[in-house]
């Protein structure tokens, strides 16, 4: 059978298995063992190999640890206690409690690296409390809804550990990278709303509290600043890597819930099965995504589409806004993880023959993964809010448009603007 031939038949299962709506680990795997079995190869040798560096990677180690910890965060309420003390920080604002659902958000996602467990845990929490109060119901599933999506991109991200695990790039750097533009996306974030309710305070009630009320507070929040501080130190200081740190930190977030709140072995174990499941599943499609990856090599088309792409002439710019189209249409159609694992075969090449910083690029790829979680028909964050605040599908989409323009934008400013990437990894890490 021809290469030609066969790629077709590749091309063809893969998205009859993803229309017809199969797992999406099943869709890249079952296309790639066809491919590989057609090619006449070694299947069981090609899996296993694959299989066998997956489970061999140091690196994603970090991926169950760090959803171990958002699992053990939420079921024990510490989430709950960090959204109660930085209310008193932030509630004086024009656009009140609404601003501690950024605050928030961006705070746990510094912690559990999941956007998704980001947007569940705050969403939970501050919508029933700010429905009571009488805030405008679209800019409480807007603000939730966007502001969950920083939890792929303030690190520790899940995204990043694949992406570098992928990629053969620095964790650490990609985790520096992130910081800059998760602190501009959140005061993005933070200004709208501010400027909404200056001009309307009737959108939402300021909740004012005094010095005293915000010092007390801290007994609520200091758990999560410690464990951030500890993991930033950690991991920038060059003292631990990425998966040592998601160890101790692990640790580190039980003994804490102990001693502020205390502990039960049922707790433990669920949030150890539930990360389980989670990481499994991330694991199956990054293992599948291998397998089709080895496929397409045989094949020739991961040297194929940096020769079509230069055949064509186009400038630089123009490749990349055809690589960041792709995100945004792929993103309509695919949770975060298989988003990233799915586009990275087709556009690594790209980005080598470019020479991009893979730094840089990893950074903006997790922000057009931020605008996939937000966009219909499969953004993840919207039926997360929607099951949370009892709305419609329809609802959240339209209260999340003025946060999805926001994050468009951030993509230009970082693309015009590499440096906002580029400096926290250079003066961190050299």
């Amino acid at each position: 059978m021809e290469t030609y031939s066969i790629l077709l038949v590749v091309i063809a299962a893969l998205f009859a298995l993803l229309l017809g709506g199969a797992w999406v680990f099943c869709a890249l795997g079952v296309a790639g063992i066809l491919g590989i079995y057609l090619l006449g190869m070694d299947v069981g040798g090609a899996v296993a190999y694959q299989v066998w560096g997956a489970a061999d990677s140091f690196i994603l180690t970090a991926i169950p640890l760090f959803i171990f910890m958002g699992e053990v965060m939420l079921k024990s309420g510490m989430s709950a206690s960090t959204y109660s003390g930085l209310t008193k920080w932030v509630g004086g604002l024009p656009g009140g409690l609404l601003h501690t659902n950024v605050v928030s958000c961006a705070l746990f996602a510094a912690i559990s690296g999941s956007s998704v467990a980001t947007a569940a845990t705050m969403g939970t929490v501050a919508i029933p409390d700010q429905r009571k109060r009488g805030y405008d119901k679209n800019l409480i599933l807007g603000s939730l809804v966007a502001s969950g999506t920083l939890g792929i991109l303030i690190p520790p991200s899940i995204i990043m550990i694949l992406y570098g695990a992928w990629m053969e790039a620095s964790v650490a750097r990609l985790f520096a990278g992130g910081i800059l533009p998760g602190i501009i996306l959140s005061v993005a974030f933070m200004g709208y709303i501010l400027a909404r309710c200056a001009f309307n305070p009737a959108l939402a009630s300021r909740v004012r509290s005094s010095w005293k009320e915000r010092l007390l507070s801290l007994r609520e929040i200091w758990p999560g600043v410690v464990l951030i501080l500890f993991i930033m130190g950690a991991i920038f200081s060059g003292w631990m890597t990425p998966s040592e740190t998601a160890a101790v930190s692990a640790l580190a977030t039980i003994v804490i819930i102990a001693v502020t709140k205390g502990i039960s072995a049922r707790l433990v174990f669920e949030s150890a099965l539930d990360a389980l499941y989670t990481s499994s599943m991330i694991l199956l499609i990054y293992i599948c995504a291998k397998v089709l990856v080895m496929c397409l090599m045989y094949l020739g088309i991961t040297a194929a589409i940096p020769q079509f792409v230069v055949s064509l002439g186009l400038p630089r710019w123009a490749i990349l806004g055809v690589i960041f189209l792709l995100y945004l249409v792929l993103g309509c159609f695919f949770d975060g993880t298989s988003l990233l694992l799915v586009s990275l075969p087709l556009v690594q090449p790209l980005v080598i023959h470019l020479g991009l910083d893979i730094i840089w690029f990893g950074v903006i790829a997790t922000v057009l993964i931020e605008i996939g979680l937000i966009t219909p028909p499969v953004g993840l964050n919207l039926y997360v809010i929607m099951s949370a605040g009892k709305a419609t599908l329809g609802e959240v989409v339209k209260s999340s448009l003025p946060f999805f323009l926001i994050l468009l934008g951030s993509v230009l400013l970082f693309t015009f603007f590499p440096q906002i990437v580029t400096f926290l990894p250079t003066v961190l890490l050299g």
